[in-house]
């Protein structure tokens, strides 16, 4: 009996593992895949583009229909900007920060 029960915890715990793993970059991955946003490469070079600065982290954040990459852009003189980016048009959606 306790055998069983330890391989019922294990399979759980497993199972809950799997779910925690799907994570942001799953999420874009498969947004992409399906043609519903940009390639993430896009997006970027379209950042770069506009803001002057280093790209230092980007997350992906999607509720329903809405896909945004956020974007922290540290530019030349050390100000850090968080840039929003509609991820099926790369328009910017929002800045805060000093460019």
């Amino acid at each position: 009996m306790r055998w069983l029960t330890m391989t019922v915890a294990v399979l759980w715990l497993a199972a809950a593992g799997q779910a925690w793993a799907f994570s942001e970059q799953d999420s874009a991955r498969d947004a992409f895949q399906r043609g519903e946003i940009m390639s993430l490469a896009d997006i970027r070079r379209n950042v770069q583009r506009n803001f002057n600065g280093q790209i230092i982290g980007t997350q992906f954040r999607s509720s329903n229909e809405d896909y945004v990459y956020k974007f922290r852009v540290l530019s030349p003189n050390g100000n850090m900007m968080t840039i929003d980016v509609d991820a099926k048009t790369a328009k910017v959606i929002d800045v805060k920060g000093q460019r």
